[in-house]
């Protein structure tokens, strides 16, 4: 048997036989096992399939609070990275806000392979079987469609104007409103950019499926919110 090792990228990789050494009804080592129970003195295999078994243990253990702090760096810089997404959509500085969401894509792909190495280290400790994946949660989509419309001229045409002065008046008055809704346009964008970053941090990103598709769709409301700003 092969004990547990990392590969290249850190990840963990099961050599051959390793997952025998734990829970296989009849294995070697539940035969190991038994024997010292009983009180039989342990062979040299006995002993070097024990000693095998313990150090995949801890190691297995050992990834598992590394996963853990992974965990806990990356709610931590996120929520940073989100009060500065925040601010940044708030100042409307367009230019910051790509890198802010790529940081949040580093960070979620971080955990997603941590995440990956707890799954094998919780294997090998209790020999169960992965968890079914859930029915993903749908991520709301913004679509311009579902933004308030900003008003045309032509909203009004059919109201009589009864001079130069009343048709201005009307002119300033519909400016006010476009130029009102063009502000609710965005701030509706803008909090729905981050409503969507606050919810994969809270799932602190365990989420691969959710989080990857609320990064998609994070991506797109930029691209809506740039196209809001250009209104004017």
């Amino acid at each position: 048997m092969t004990p547990l090792e990392p590969d290249a990228s850190g990840q963990l990789i099961l050599g051959d036989g390793c997952l025998d050494v734990f829970g296989l009804p009849g294995d070697p080592l539940d035969a190991a096992v038994a024997r010292l129970r009983a009180g039989v003195q342990p062979t040299t295999e006995d002993i070097a399939m024990l000693t095998e078994a313990a150090r995949t243990a801890q190691r297995a253990f050992a990834e598992i609070d590394a996963a853990n702090a992974v965990l806990d760096s990356a709610s931590s810089r996120s929520e940073d990275l989100v009060a500065t997404l925040d601010d940044s959509l708030h100042r409307r500085v367009r230019t910051e806000i790509p890198p802010l969401l790529g940081a949040l894509r580093v960070q979620a792909a971080h955990v997603e392979r941590s995440e990956a190495i707890r799954t094998v280290a919780n294997r090998i400790l209790s020999d169960d079987e992965p968890d079914e994946p859930i029915t993903l949660k749908p991520v709301p989509a913004l679509t311009s469609g579902l933004l308030p419309r900003v008003p045309s001229v032509y909203d009004d045409a059919e109201e009589p104007v009864n001079d130069l002065a009343d048709a201005g008046e009307r002119q300033e008055r519909l400016e006010r409103v476009r130029q009102r809704v063009r502000r609710e346009r965005v701030q509706r964008v803008a909090a729905h950019l981050i409503t969507l970053a606050e919810e994969i941090v809270d799932r602190a990103f365990t989420d691969a499926r959710f989080t990857r598709a609320v990064l998609d769709e994070m991506d797109r409301a930029y691209t809506l919110w740039c196209a809001c700003l250009d209104e004017g």
